[in-house]
């Protein structure tokens, strides 16, 4: 595989992009898993139950499944069991490990106090009171109150079964679980040798003797899109997404007949927008941030990308639950939004920083933007920086005014992307995923109500009337929801892309 910058991590409490968590997820695996779509179905665990009002979870584990290696760095390791999912998720709840599955996570009961104990105390031993584990083969969750959409958290990294005393060794010497990841997937670590490439191997203990496919994966680091497209062609590279290839290459690829049955294709669900941080000037002003919304040219944005992206108008993407095709945005209108500038008296004296990541279609939409604000009369400078850097700084309380950003789903459902990102209780002072720090208790109330109501019409109600409202309190300028394509050789085979994940490389294999 190619891909044009290093994941940002491989420790699965940290794991939130979409490269990083498709490499994740084949190192690590959790009690439940998605199967050939959105259905989830037992992983570590045989069996599950879910109490009828949806607060109690509980699972029995299978007796077969083992970590990569043991604590001398030889496999194969010791027997999962767990305590090894209590402590991946209590590690994800400790503030120092800075997960982006925080806040998530404190639904469970006891959650939000095991943090703030954290915090307080890092040495404090404790556990979190809704996990319970009964020997080696039971544990269950009590929520805080009823969440229907937990289950599904519990297929992310974040919940992938970590040994602790690996991760002691680990730190202890000074080292990161990143660097060293040791989980029980279809696959287990080689090397990851830092912008030039990351090798994973066949796991010859995973507990499904048909997985994986292939005996490993090599996914080839920067080089330049030109490079690795000419390598593609010539058969050098097996698998090579076209997102970030140029509009020309894309456009040739997907016309040339060699291709016709090679070129994968499915909807991101997905949507990348500009966050403006309601706590800091200028964009703690209503009317600055929808003067903003208005200025943005999105048509000129979804022309860079040759029919790969289409203009977002609101939150949810399409074929989502929910999605409102009527939404009302605050569509392109450089006039309005010169009104609206003037209604708030801005003053453009001190520069706005626009942070930005090199990768995709990024760098040129921040151009776009930057000259559409100047355009109504905002200064702004534009700061680029490697996608870790930008989503480390994004997630920082009060660091900075705006950038770009985007949001995959982890499931197919509203407040996936509703309550995760723009909910109060998503800020956190580090790895907030509430990266406009947005507040809004009318929100919140919707967004409540629609968590635990069963009705399902009334339920999709609810949370587009919050979308509705918060497209009008504008943190953020919804820009594009992206299509995906892949092109893989003629010799690949089981390539497929999945609706929840964005590849499966268990699935591959290569028949030459």
């Amino acid at each position: 595989l190619a891909t044009g910058s290093d994941p940002s991590t491989l420790d699965p409490a940290k794991a939130y992009d979409t490269t990083s968590m498709s490499t994740a997820r084949v190192l690590y695996r959790g009690l439940v898993d998605y199967g050939q779509g959105a259905d989830i179905v037992p992983a570590v665990a045989r069996e599950y139950s879910i109490s009828p009002d949806g607060k109690v979870y509980k699972f029995k584990l299978r007796n077969d499944v083992r970590f990569h290696f043991d604590n001398d760095g030889k496999s194969p390791g010791r027997r999962v069991v767990a305590e090894d999912f209590r402590y991946a998720i209590e590690r994800v709840l400790d503030p120092k490990t800075t997960s982006d599955g925080l806040s998530p996570f404190q639904i469970i009961d006891g959650g939000k106090e095991y943090s703030d104990a954290k915090e307080k105390d890092p040495l404090a031993k404790i556990h979190v009171r809704g996990i319970q584990v009964k020997g080696e083969d039971e544990i269950s969750f009590t929520l805080a109150k009823t969440d229907l959409t937990f289950i599904n958290w519990l297929t992310l990294p974040f919940a992938a079964a970590v040994p602790r005393e690996w991760v002691q060794k680990i730190e202890k010497s000074g080292g990161e679980l990143s660097e060293n990841p040791n989980g029980c997937g279809p696959f287990r670590f080689v090397e990851w040798i830092h912008d030039s490439r990351l090798k994973i191997e066949k796991n010859p203990y995973y507990y499904d003797t048909s997985l994986p496919k292939s005996n490993g994966v090599e996914l080839q680091i920067g080089g330049g899109d030109t490079l690795q497209m000419m390598r593609f062609e010539l058969g050098d590279i097996d698998v090579y997404s076209l997102e970030e290839t140029a509009a020309p290459d894309y456009l040739r690829l997907k016309r040339d007949p060699k291709w016709k049955g090679l070129i994968e294709h499915a909807p991101m669900m997905d949507v990348r927008y500009v966050a403006m941080n309601t706590e800091l000037a200028p964009f703690n002003n209503k009317l600055v941030r929808q003067a903003v919304s208005y200025a943005v040219d999105k048509k000129r944005i979804v022309a860079i990308q040759a029919g790969r992206i289409e203009a977002a108008k609101g939150i949810l993407p399409p074929g989502m639950p929910g999605y409102n095709a009527n939404l009302k945005g605050l569509n392109y209108d450089p006039d309005k939004a010169r009104a609206l500038l003037k209604q708030a008296k801005y003053q453009a004296d001190t520069p706005i920083t626009f942070w930005y990541a090199e990768t995709l279609w990024y760098p040129a939409a921040a151009q776009i933007i930057q000259e559409n604000l100047k355009q109504i009369g905002m200064n702004v400078n534009l700061k680029k920086g490697t996608f870790p850097e930008v989503k480390t700084a994004a997630g920082q309380r009060r660091k900075i005014q705006m950038s770009i950003m985007g949001w995959l789903q982890d499931y197919p459902d509203p407040s996936n992307f509703l309550d995760v990102n723009l909910k109060t209780s998503a800020i956190t002072e580090t790895a907030s995923l509430n990266r406009a720090f947005y507040s809004n208790p009318q929100v919140d109330k919707l967004l409540d109500a629609a968590a635990i109501e069963l009705n399902r019409p009334l339920r999709l109600k609810m949370y587009g009337q919050a979308e509705q409202q918060i497209v009008n309190d504008a943190p953020w300028t919804p820009l594009a929801h992206t299509e995906r394509y892949v092109a893989h050789q003629s010799w690949i085979e089981g390539y497929k892309l999945h609706p929840m994940w964005s590849a499966r490389y268990e699935y591959v294999q290569v028949n030459r």
